[in-house]
């Protein structure tokens, strides 16, 4: 195509309000496919940012990092308390033990700062008690939530013993970080925002390898059966009408039942869906064209059958094919959501929309709405943007149907 005619070409299509938008929201869509590490505030894929303590938040909540726990073996000895930390590594805090009196023992926390949820004392002789505390039922263990001070007094009415091991038990709040969820977490603690931007790359991925794997061999099948005619293009032709028979999800589902999951294999189930169509398209087109007087003339030159089809007759049927093309990407999109959707696509550690939206349907009538309807309505943008671009090219490359 000239210059002036790619022109024209772009002057018509921009006549169209909505292939402009549409075409802009799917450039949208693929940028952030290929941008979404960039993007992303999380990866998805990386189990070890994940914390179960940020499952199903609302939209607009912040990350809470988990409390920290310090523990210490408290001895008595000769009415003196000696601690010995057995806290984790890393840990901040630290535990006290000093007299406070007659039968009596203070144990604090350091530093005076932190913020406490519970403290709790165990292996205590029967005669003492932890004043503010909840003993246990069974077990001789005291907690006292929220301590005042960061210190709990322990009292007896008999002198403590001389002998004793106690264990102290601390835990501190959960801290509020700067994070935000802005559209909520789902089920397993993934940031919802940073899920569907991963969900677009696979979707985006999916579709664009299948649409142009299946437009490669259904096309040079198309141009087989045209060139050659005869038995190969009625067995050709057979098997299209066998494939368009089919419902495409039946057949998917199928596939993937004897393949298993991944994205391998439901590209491969897409492409064995979809290559009939441009099978049928490339052959319908080929043949008006074969009877040209620019294939004669080739004809006459000796040109092999391959450079006549590939570089005179192939080009003529391109702007159909790329129309086709537009619109399956959106039909792969479709089918690989249906798929995982029904749990037989993309596995669980692939966040792909399908599978997002399939984790927040068993939330949804619990009003936890986010995780569903956020990844539905970008799949239904992303599907109706790409339909809307391939309906206009579909016009432009058709004078009946271009206005």
């Amino acid at each position: 195509m000239s210059t002036s005619g790619f022109t024209d070409y772009a002057a018509r299509f921009a006549e169209s309000r909505s292939a402009i938008i549409s075409l802009a929201v799917s450039l949208f869509f693929v940028l952030c496919a290929i941008f979404a590490p960039l993007i992303a505030l999380t990866d998805p894929y990386d189990l070890t940012q994940l914390q179960l303590s940020d499952a199903l938040k609302p939209t607009g909540s912040k990350r809470m990092l988990p409390g920290e726990e310090a523990r210490a073996t408290i001895r008595l000895e000769g009415g003196k308390a000696t601690i010995q930390p057995v806290s984790p590594a890393g840990t901040r805090l630290s535990l006290t033990a000093e007299p406070c009196g007659a039968n009596c023992m203070s144990v604090g926390v350091r530093p005076e700062g932190a913020k406490l949820a519970n403290l709790q004392i165990r292996n205590l002789p029967a005669s003492a008690t932890v004043e503010g505390g909840k003993k246990h039922p069974i077990q001789p263990w005291w907690t006292v939530d929220n301590p005042e001070g960061n210190e709990v007094r322990i009292t007896s009415s008999n002198p403590l013993p001389a002998n004793a091991t106690l264990l102290a038990i601390a835990k501190s709040l959960d801290q509020e970080t700067d994070f935000v969820f802005r559209l909520g977490t789902d089920n397993f603690g993934r940031d919802m925002l940073s899920a569907i931007l991963y969900g677009i790359r696979i979707s985006v991925f999916v579709g664009l390898v299948a649409a142009g794997a299946a437009m490669v061999i259904g096309t040079g099948l198309g141009l087989l059966s045209a060139w050659r005619g005869g038995l190969t293009d009625a067995i050709i032709m057979r098997a299209v009408d066998f494939m368009l028979g089919l419902p495409a999800l039946l057949v998917g589902l199928a596939i993937l039942a004897i393949l298993g999951n991944g994205v391998s294999k439901v590209v491969l189930a897409i492409v064995i869906v979809q290559w009939s169509y441009y099978a049928r398209t490339a052959r319908s087109f080929a043949i008006s064209e074969l009877g040209k007087e620019y294939v004669e003339a080739a004809r006459c030159l000796r040109l092999s059958p391959t450079r006549i089809m590939l570089r005179h007759v192939l080009p003529n049927c391109m702007p159909q094919i790329i129309v086709l093309f537009t619109l399956n990407i959106a039909a792969a999109i479709s089918l690989e959501s249906s798929l995982s959707f029904l749990g037989v696509g993309l596995p669980l550690t692939r966040p792909s929309l399908g599978m997002l939206i399939a984790s927040g349907y068993e939330f949804i009538f619990s009003h936890k709405y986010w995780i569903s309807i956020y990844p539905g309505v970008v799949l239904l943008v992303m599907i109706v943007a790409m339909n809307l671009l391939g309906d206009r090219l579909r016009d432009l490359n058709n004078p009946r149907l271009d206005r």
